[in-house]
């Protein structure tokens, strides 16, 4: 009898499953419903820590104080996606950064058309560094080209670059895989001639490892500290990786933000430019807390 109902019971679930092969739907083009003019960004945070959603959106848009609004929604799987409505503003983001809240980078990717944001590929950013120390007349676009190709993915040169007879240093825009080990310098020369030195320094550079030199954790969660558990480690790496930047505070309750600072809508349009004084008041806790130190977005310890 035991063996009867078993069997029964396999036949319904081998049903069920032949059911689901021959079933399913075909929809018309008509029913199809298109997606608003949106133009969108996917990206993460580069840290394991819990992120502040509510904080973290209204200190990004009033970073970026995009025209025309954005909205940022968390989509799971520690990503976010950030839905402009003109492409300048996606692009004015794209060229702004790289950007960090409470010190971890934020990597980011244009979704294409169709392209699904949970798996486009976040591994780089783009960043701009500082070169020091070029010998004299080594100030061609090649050679700059050919830097930034060494510390990652050539992007652009800054057009003062070329600029006057001398500089301290010159800036190009790079592509930087974060899973690998940040450039501290390099050796450059003219052919016959000797061997010089030219060194880096990152602007807007967010947390990273000043023993394996690679960004999103300390030397506290170092794999190489971990693995020579006991032994002085080496540290080859440092803050003087860190290009001087300048310090402004920055307000919460982001009126750029179209689905408002606490998830609300309360996107008024570009016109808008004032807020009420309840509205300031109920967002100073916020306000208060945060700091944003040359794109890097921190919490103000008391």
């Amino acid at each position: 009898m035991e063996h009867s109902k078993q069997t029964l019971e396999e036949l319904y679930a081998k049903l069920s499953i032949e059911d689901e092969e021959e079933g399913g739907i075909v929809i018309a083009p008509q029913e199809i419903v298109k997606k608003k003019d949106a133009f969108v960004l996917v990206g993460r945070f580069l840290t394991e820590k819990k992120i502040n959603f509510v904080a973290m959106q209204n200190m990004l848009a009033d970073l970026w104080r995009p025209k025309e609004g954005v909205e940022i929604h968390d989509i799971g799987g520690m990503r976010y996606t950030f839905a402009f409505y003109h492409p300048m503003d996606l692009q004015k983001v794209i060229d702004g950064g790289p950007w960090s809240f409470e010190q971890s980078l934020l990597l980011v990717n244009e979704v294409k058309e169709n392209g699904d944001p949970r798996e486009t590929k976040l591994d780089d950013t783009e960043i701009w560094v500082q070169v020091y120390d070029l010998p004299t007349g080594f100030i061609s676009e090649n050679i700059l080209c050919s830097i930034g190709n060494y510390i990652g993915v050539y992007v652009k040169s800054d057009p003062a670059n070329y600029d006057g007879l001398w500089k301290v240093h010159v800036r190009i825009r790079v592509k930087m895989n974060v899973n690998k080990p940040i450039k501290r310098r390099m050796k450059i020369k003219k052919s016959g001639g000797d061997w010089s030195w030219v060194n880096f320094k990152y602007e807007r550079l967010s947390t990273f490892c000043f023993v394996c030199g690679i960004l999103g954790h300390g030397e506290r969660d170092c794999n190489v500290v971990y693995a020579n558990a006991g032994k002085v480690v080496e540290k080859a790496y440092g803050t003087w990786l860190r290009a001087p930047g300048r310090g402004t505070k920055n307000n919460a309750g982001s009126r750029w933000l179209r689905n408002g600072g606490s998830g609300e809508s309360q996107w008024a349009g570009k016109n808008s430019q004032t807020q009420s004084s309840e509205e300031s008041r109920s967002k100073e806790d916020i306000q208060a807390r945060f700091e944003e130190v040359d794109g890097r977005i921190s919490e103000i310890q008391n």
